[in-house]
């Protein structure tokens, strides 16, 4: 058993969560989030359990901006607990599920877009896998490159995994020729549009959160994996989607986000055309010690709808228990 789990377990009952949130209240928590659904299955976390979340973080902590975080670190005045909320993608269950309880709670939050997704220029690549999969009579597929016969009727999550975890290793023209031998191999024809759960924001749902607050940020135009990426299609990438946000909001984000937002998702080359691009700050998917320290990798934590791993994220024994960055 980890030593932070250890102590979560044996130290909530005694108070350890407020004595932890007191020796981590410098530590700023960014969670980042990405569906909601009132169900808390196919992918997305249950709208009560979001709620409870965030009046556990109105109670405790001190929900700011991500903004706000930014410029108050550039000062040297980062406040003590500081949560800032972010949303990646832009699905519309965020105006549906998300964006009232954020309303209800006082708390801001920031919504990376995909432009490409919100002009309905095209539908996030995992859903169309995931729409083939539920949709395909077939009992088996057998993806080229991955060797290995897939049962459909065991598990297709199982499968869903499986594939779209290839998918993450091949180029981006690689990737959407490979996807169209899947749907040819499952007999699905993919619809131009994406089915109702699938559905992106509108312009327009956008336009209408900022006026109450949101703040919006770029995840590119159609969320490749920018290493797999040449320099034009990079730089194409970054530059559309800022360019879309500044046309249709009237101001271009600061913010930038990067895809998948592994390690290995991002290098010094991108972090150098995000930087090119005009962008301020990035973040990346995975929590560290400091934050804030590398403003072309800004950490963050994934949200879970396991109450102890919420826990220990946002009252700091996952902070108590990193090591130093080296």
């Amino acid at each position: 058993m980890r030593l932070n789990h250890l102590l979560y377990r044996v130290g909530k009952p005694l108070g350890g969560l407020h004595l932890a949130r007191h020796l981590a209240r410098k530590h700023p928590r960014i969670m980042m989030y990405h569906r909601l659904n009132p169900s808390g299955l196919e992918g997305g976390m249950a709208v009560e359990t979001f709620r409870h979340q965030m009046r556990k973080i109105r109670q405790s902590f001190n929900p700011v901006s991500l903004d706000a975080l930014m410029q108050a670190h550039d000062r040297g005045e980062t406040p003590d607990n500081a949560v800032a909320i972010t949303f990646d993608d832009g699905y519309h269950d965020f105006l549906e599920y998300a964006y009232p309880i954020l309303k209800e709670e006082g708390i801001p939050a920031t919504l990376f877009l995909t432009t490409g997704f919100t002009n309905g220029d095209l539908w996030l690549w995992p859903d169309q896998l995931r729409f083939a999969l539920e949709t395909t009579k077939a009992a088996s597929i057998e993806p080229p490159g991955i060797n290995e016969r897939l049962d459909l009727n065991a598990s297709r999550l199982q499968a869903w995994h499986a594939i779209a975890d290839h998918c993450l290793t091949l180029g981006n023209r690689e990737k959407l020729h490979f996807m169209d031998q899947v749907f040819d191999l499952l007999g699905v024809q993919m619809p131009a549009r994406p089915p109702e759960k699938y559905m992106p924001l509108s312009w327009d749902d956008v336009r209408d959160m900022v006026k109450g607050g949101l703040e919006i940020g770029s995840h590119t135009y159609s969320h490749p994996i920018l290493t797999k990426l040449d320099d034009n299609e990079l730089l194409a990438e970054l530059q559309n989607s800022r360019r879309e946000i500044e046309t249709q909001l009237g101001f271009a984000p600061k913010a930038f986000c990067y895809p998948n937002g592994r390690r290995i998702d991002f290098d010094a080359r991108i972090q150098k055309a995000v930087r090119t691009a005009g962008y301020d700050y990035a973040l990346a998917a995975y929590p560290g010690r400091h934050p804030l320290n590398d403003r072309w990798a800004i950490n963050r934590y994934a949200a879970s709808d396991a109450d102890h791993l919420f826990e220990k994220a946002l009252f700091g024994l996952s902070f108590l228990g990193m090591e130093d960055e080296r």
